[in-house]
């Protein structure tokens, strides 16, 4: 069945990862090279198995990389934890003069299909807020890929390779603490897979 994969994950997460808790962690400056914005380290953890999710933790300071004290940004479903493939999760950054962006990246595959997930967050004007967001899956049988990429910060969305614009979404729309592994989905940037 097309894209039964994500259809899957998206309903039932049964086969959470197996791995430690943490899964990984990076540190930076949210001003990119330029190191003018905030330091931060963030943490992408396992959640419980029966949750079948990953959490996001992020810790903002101004002298240094932080190591402790309690998280300004705390999601526990940023992203599914089910079928990812051995070391699948993971943070990246991608660090420019216009400042970082924090991927959080989900590689998964089962016996129906494989694929990837990107979620792009910056930290913009005092909030943690989703600017992209990337799902590229493509199936054994049938070999349909399913692609999808949406710029969130500018209001555009290509899918299959056809771009269209997006509703127009107050800033606030965009806060990564409100974003599940769903969310693309139930807020119609980008259609379900199936």
């Amino acid at each position: 069945m097309q894209f039964a994969l994500l259809s899957a994950c998206l309903t039932v997460c049964a086969m959470p990862l197996q791995a430690q808790d943490l899964l990984s962690e990076v540190s930076g400056n949210w001003g990119g090279t330029t190191n003018s914005g905030f330091y931060f380290r963030a943490e992408l953890t396992q959640m419980p198995p029966e949750q079948g999710t990953a959490r996001l933790r992020m810790w903002n300071a101004l002298d240094g990389i932080p190591r402790g004290g309690d998280p300004q940004f705390d999601n526990p479903r940023i992203a599914l934890s089910a079928y990812t493939v051995d070391n699948g999760q993971r943070l990246e950054l991608q660090e420019g003069a216009e400042g970082t962006t924090l991927q959080v990246i989900t590689e998964f595959a089962d016996e129906a299909a494989e694929g990837r997930v990107t979620v792009d967050i910056q930290y913009l004007d005092n909030q943690f807020t989703v600017v992209g967001y990337h799902l590229h899956d493509i199936g054994y049988e049938d070999n349909i890929a399913y692609a999808c990429d949406a710029d969130l910060w500018n209001g555009t969305v290509t899918f299959n390779g056809t771009v269209s614009d997006l509703p127009p979404r107050d800033f606030e729309a965009l806060n990564a603490s409100g974003w599940t592994y769903d969310a693309a989905f139930s807020r119609g940037i980008c259609p379900r897979p199936g």
